[in-house]
């Protein structure tokens, strides 16, 4: 994965009217423009209820080692309940986002930000489509989900990571997290990162 740094900085857009209509109480759909070092251009939106065929074919371009990165577990498809959860999260303290690109590409990412209830502390997961790593797509996203999460009030954010998935390990280094054991399982290591 390219460690680029973030070249143009994230532009929030109203499109409420030319994206699929928010989950309920979540107000209109915000997509924010990302350019990653690479000069890739993105666009971040909340995931709507109507992305289900969207996510399942994302994911099925996600490598086998990428998901079990992304699940902690071996799985050779995401299931249908669990892209249910991914699309029926409440958008405040469980956000989950798409990544398209400039094209007709399709969903090139996906990540879930995970605040615990008193919104201090947050987790953040992210999965890239395996034709488009090594893009700056994870430095970009990592980037603005911090961001995000700082606007948000959120003081410290957290990845879970295998600790055989050594590029996202050494990318969250490089943007600041520091590794932790996890507590009863040494497979894991949790990154954390101090936002305020």
């Amino acid at each position: 994965m390219q460690h680029a740094i973030i070249v143009t900085a994230g532009r929030p857009i109203d499109m409420t009217n030319n994206s699929p209509p928010p989950p309920s109480g979540t107000g209109p759909a915000i997509t924010t423009e990302l350019t990653t070092g690479t000069g890739l251009r993105l666009k971040v939106r909340p995931v709507t209820s109507a992305d289900e065929p969207a996510l399942a074919k994302f994911f099925r371009q996600v490598t086998a080692e990428d998901l079990r990165f992304r699940f902690l577990t071996a799985i050779d498809e995401v299931s249908h309940a669990r892209l249910v959860e991914m699309i029926s999260v409440d958008q405040d303290q469980v956000e989950s986002f798409l990544v398209t690109g400039p094209d007709e590409a399709g969903v090139l990412a996906a990540a879930m930000l995970a605040a615990n209830p008193a919104g201090e502390r947050a987790e953040v997961a992210i999965s890239i489509r395996a034709d488009y790593k090594g893009r700056g797509i994870g430095w970009s996203l990592l980037g603005h989900l911090a961001d995000h999460a700082r606007r948000k009030g959120i003081r410290i954010l957290e990845s879970i990571e295998s600790r055989d998935n050594h590029s996202a390990i050494a990318l969250e280094r490089e943007m600041g997290f520091t590794a932790h054991p996890v507590e009863g399982d040494p497979a894991p290591v949790l990154l954390r990162r101090q936002l305020a």
